[in-house]
């Protein structure tokens, strides 16, 4: 969330246009601020992300996931979902017609990073309570306990325009002294950690860009009424 872009607003219906969507992200940067380590919010940045666990991997990142993470925690296999065009592209993000066990991808087979992962809330609490239990599922480990210890670590502060927040390896730290943490998305989604009070809150929702309060409401309307 640090490198340099050439755009003022993500340009996703350029990318989505591409064969291949990673080399289409790291075409876009550049430019005139050149190298930077402020907070910028890309998703475009985390689908680099993705396309270099596919091309290490030599798997899809949506077969990656199936096999080392849904499966694991139980949670069913996402298929491969391709927009046709442009107009089913805005739909699938925008639409609230349940989408089912999809993820949105490009021709390659690579999952978007930053978004189009549809899950339910109860299959995102358990990606919740696999974090909360330090990377362990059913007595079975899954996620190295270091990992997520040093993606939990706060390496950016975020300005005004995210509430002042923090930030570590793609999750939301929301109160360092707590421990707590989240996972953030457009709509509200929202799957929240506070390993201090050992509790898991998964959040789901239709579209709607920006959306914090999610956490206001996890923290003032279910968290404290909750006993501990």
């Amino acid at each position: 969330m640090t490198a340099p872009y050439k755009y003022k607003s993500e340009p996703w219906s350029k990318i989505c246009v591409q064969e291949d969507w990673s080399i289409a992200a790291l075409d876009f940067l550049g430019g005139r601020r050149g190298i930077t380590g402020e907070f910028q919010y890309s998703t475009l940045g985390i689908h680099i992300l993705t396309g270099i666990i596919a091309t290490a991997s030599k798997m899809t990142t949506v077969d990656f996931a199936n096999k080392y993470l849904f499966e694991p925690l139980t949670i069913a296999p996402r298929n491969i979902y391709v927009a046709p065009d442009a107009e089913a592209h805005k739909a699938f993000t925008v639409g609230k017609i349940p989408k089912g066990k999809i993820w949105f991808s490009d021709d390659k087979g690579v999952g978007a990073a930053g978004y189009g992962l549809c899950l339910s809330a109860d299959e995102m609490s358990k990606i919740g309570l696999l974090c909360l239990k330090k990377g362990v599922f059913n007595n079975k480990r899954i996620v190295s306990e270091k990992w997520l210890e040093e993606s939990t670590i706060v390496r950016l502060h975020c300005g005004r325009k995210f509430r002042d927040m923090k930030y570590g390896y793609l999750w939301w730290i929301i109160d360092e002294n707590a421990g707590s943490y989240a996972a953030i998305g457009n709509s509200g989604n929202v799957i929240y950690i506070n390993p201090q009070k050992e509790l898991v809150i998964a959040v789901s929702g239709y579209f709607k860009p920006t959306v914090f309060d999610r956490i206001d409401f996890i923290k003032g309307q279910i968290e404290e009424k909750l006993k501990f």
